[in-house]
This record gives C-alpha cells, structure tokens and sequence, in this order.
C-alpha cells in the first residue's frame, strides 16, 4: 500500500531540504564570488579542463549564489533545480565521478546527494511554507469588498 507523510509533515520537510541544500549551495556560491573570486575560481575551472572556464564559472557562481536565495525562500524552485542540477552534472561529470563515490578522495557523493534532493523539490514544489505559495494564495483570495 502507497504511503506518505500527512500533508503538514511534508511541507516541514521540504522546507527544511530547501534550506539545507540553499545553504549548502550559497556557501559554495559566496565562496566563488566573494572569497576566490570569479578570476581564481575561473583558473580552478580550467585547471579541471572545464570548457570555457570563464563563462561556466560565472554560470556557475551566480546560480549557487542567487539560486540558493530562492530555494531557500521558496521561489522559482523548478527553475533553480534545474540550473542547480546543470551545474551538479558538470561537477559529476568533469570533476567528481573519476575519483569514485566518496567526498574524502574528491568523489560524486556530495554532488550525488545535493542533485537527488534537488530532483525531488523539482518534482514535488515548494511546500506549503514558501514565498511561492504566499503568492499563490493571495491571488486565489479574492479582495474584500472586490465583486
């Protein structure tokens, strides 16, 4: 017999893998842009044989740093996954899946469990506790006294 979480769990737990996977990623992100910088992360790129370095570690920064700022709010979060899982394929593929599974020998592990979770907020939405459903539900009430 199929199975789930009450509906009021659910959310609780999507908002908290929002959250967890957007401060994963906007740690990641800050660290490009504001501690290494987009020049250093760019060489790091090319020294991983990254094609056009400049561009995928600008692509790369800004959608681990804005796109963490969404997921964690709740908005945009197919979106977001999608460019987030863009960049998790290229990890995995450029940099991680060589080195076999485990993080400690620079393996797919994290990329892995950061793209699964992503699958899932893109395949289930937001959660009841996100901006995106605040918006919803103040488009779907009516105004008072508005006929």
């Amino acid at each position: 017999m199929y199975r789930s979480l009450p509906a009021p769990a659910r959310d609780w737990v999507l908002l908290i893998t929002r959250v967890v996977i957007g401060v994963v990623m906007f740690a990641h992100g800050y660290q490009k842009l504001a501690i290494d910088g987009i020049g250093q992360t760019s060489r790091g790129f090319e020294t991983m044989s990254i094609p056009l370095a400049i561009i995928s570690a600008s692509f790369v920064t800004v959608v681990e740093f804005a796109g963490s700022m969404l997921m964690i709010a709740g908005v945009a979060t197919l979106l977001v996954s999608g460019l987030e899982l863009i960049t998790m394929a290229g990890a995995a593929v450029f940099v991680h899946i060589p080195n076999g599974i485990f993080v400690t020998d620079g393996g797919w592990e994290l990329v892995g469990v950061l793209g699964a979770g992503l699958l899932g907020i893109a395949a289930t939405g937001p959660g009841r506790y996100s901006v995106a459903h605040l918006l919803r539900m103040r488009e779907e009430t009516p105004a008072v006294g508005v006929r």
